[in-house]
């Protein structure tokens, strides 16, 4: 994601619900600090 885990960029992009696009955004989130908090 070039944008970062934006849920407006995600709706505009996409014509996402916004409720939706936060879902996804807060997914996204968590998925980078996952991958963050497990590389050595």
């Amino acid at each position: 994601m070039t944008q970062g885990p934006d849920p407006l960029h995600l709706a505009e992009v996409f014509g996402l619900d916004e409720k939706t696009a936060m879902r996804y955004a807060d997914s996204a989130r968590a998925l980078l600090e996952t991958a963050t908090e497990q590389q050595p």
